[in-house]
C-alpha cells in the first residue's frame, strides 16, 4: 500500500540525520522554467545548510544562477522514499560543484513498500454508501493517506452512480489492524479501466467541524498511520 504523510518535526530531523550518515543520493528538481533535474549526494551539514555534491557531467547553466532557486528533493533510504522542498542558498565551484540547501521544516514519507507487500496478499475491503442509498458498494483499498484513499470497484454501472463531487460514506480496515474506520468523504477523482470492468475511485475525507464522531475516527486513523511510520523509521534506524 502506498500513502503520503508529513513527518513530525522529530521524525523529519531523524530522517535527515539518517540520510546524512548514509550520504544518500538525491534527485533535485528545480522549480524554474527549465524544470531541470540534478543528481547528487548528501555530503554533510554546515549549521542549517545541507551540503550536496552534484554528480557529473554537470549543469546546463552557470552554477551561480541556481542561488535563490526553490527545488523539490527526492531521496531513497532502504525501502522508504522521502520528499522535501528546499532552496539553494549558496553554491561552490571547487573542488567540485556543490549546492548549499536550506534544511527543510517538513519532510514527507511517500511510500512504505513493506506495508505495500502485506496488502498485496491481504486485501482490505472497502464499503461505500452513496448519498441517499442504504445499500453499500464493495471494493478493495488501493492506497491511503491521512486525507483520503483510493479504491477499486467492479462494474461499469458504478461510473454513472458515483459522480465527481458526490458525498459518500466509506468504511474500511487497515491491514494489520483490527479497527474498523467509517468516515464521510467526497468523490474527488475516478478512472474507468480499459475493459470497463474496474473503476478506480479517489475519495477525500470530508469531516464537518461539528461531527465529533467522525473527527475522533479521523484522529484514530491518523494515529494508526503514524504508528506505521514510527515502526518504519525505528527499523531504518536499527538497520
Amino acid at each position: 500500500m502506498i500513502f503520503a504523510l508529513d513527518l513530525t518535526p522529530r521524525q523529519a530531523a531523524r530522517a535527515i540525520e539518517q540520510a546524512l550518515r548514509a550520504r544518500v543520493s538525491l534527485a533535485i528538481e528545480l522549480r524554474s522554467s527549465s524544470g531541470e533535474v540534478l543528481e547528487g549526494a548528501l555530503a554533510g551539514r554546515e549549521g542549517h545548510l545541507l551540503l550536496v555534491d552534484l554528480a557529473a557531467p554537470g549543469l546546463s547553466r552557470p552554477l551561480l544562477s541556481l542561488v535563490g532557486v526553490c527545488c523539490d528533493v527526492w531521496l531513497q533510504m532502504q525501502t522508504q522514499r522521502y520528499l522535501f522542498t528546499s532552496a539553494v542558498l549558496d553554491v561552490a565551484e571547487q573542488p567540485g560543484p556543490r549546492l548549499y540547501l536550506s534544511t527543510p521544516e517538513v519532510v514527507q514519507l511517500l511510500n512504505r513498500r513493506r506495508f505495500e507487500r502485506t496488502n498485496a496478499t491481504v486485501a482490505s475491503q472497502v464499503r461505500i454508501w452513496p448519498a441517499g442509498q442504504a445499500t453499500a458498494t464493495f471494493g478493495l483499498l488501493k492506497n491511503i493517506s491521512a486525507s483520503g484513499l483510493a479504491c477499486t470497484l467492479a462494474g461499469f454501472d458504478l461510473d454513472e452512480v458515483l459522480l465527481l463531487g458526490d458525498c459518500v460514506r466509506v468504511q474500511f480496515e487497515l491491514a494489520g489492524f483490527d479497527e474498523l474506520f467509517e468516515l464521510p468523504a467526497a468523490v474527488c477523482n475516478k478512472s474507468l479501466g480499459r475493459d470497463s470492468q474496474e473503476l478506480t475511485v479517489g475519495l477525500e475525507f470530508s469531516v464537518a467541524s461539528g461531527d465529533e464522531v467522525s473527527q475522533h475516527t479521523l484522529e484514530r486513523l491518523r494515529a494508526s498511520l503514524c504508528e506505521l511510520m514510527n515502526d518504519s523509521l525505528s527499523s531504518d534506524g536499527e538497520a
